[in-house]
């Protein structure tokens, strides 16, 4: 099957979307069950640890917006995906704002893009 990179575009948006709306229904569609995610703190994270973290309210994303135009390769039926973006959260009712670069690998399978991997890093 051939893929635009439109619809990885499509796909960070849908991302970006839940993260803000804290829609934990679309972050289920959106995750891999085997995603392995590394956060700002070196911890490894998997997909219900992502989506419990937005259930419980332990993370609270404000505003996820980005600032730069992401990077993006495919490979057969995946895609890796780099973006810069300014965030606005609230972890464990903590107030965050930073700049950060995610480094996203997305994985077309069961007919829609998951991700299947991915880090984050504060760079400001």
């Amino acid at each position: 099957m051939n893929h635009s990179l439109d619809e990885i575009v499509h796909a960070e948006k849908q991302l970006q979307q839940a993260m803000v709306n804290n829609d934990v229904q679309a972050l289920e569609r959106l995750l891999h069950d085997d995603l392995v995610f590394i956060d700002a703190e070196g911890n490894v994270q998997g997909k219900r640890d992502d989506l419990e973290s937005h259930a419980s309210g332990a993370v609270v994303q404000t505003a996820v917006e980005f600032v730069e135009e992401p990077v993006m390769q495919f490979y057969g039926e995946s895609a890796i995906v780099a973006v810069k973006v300014h965030v606005k959260v609230r972890l464990q009712g903590k107030p965050l704002e930073a700049f950060c670069r995610y480094l996203r690998v997305w994985l077309f399978q069961d007919e829609r893009w998951q991700i299947i991997s991915g880090t984050v890093r504060i760079i400001s």
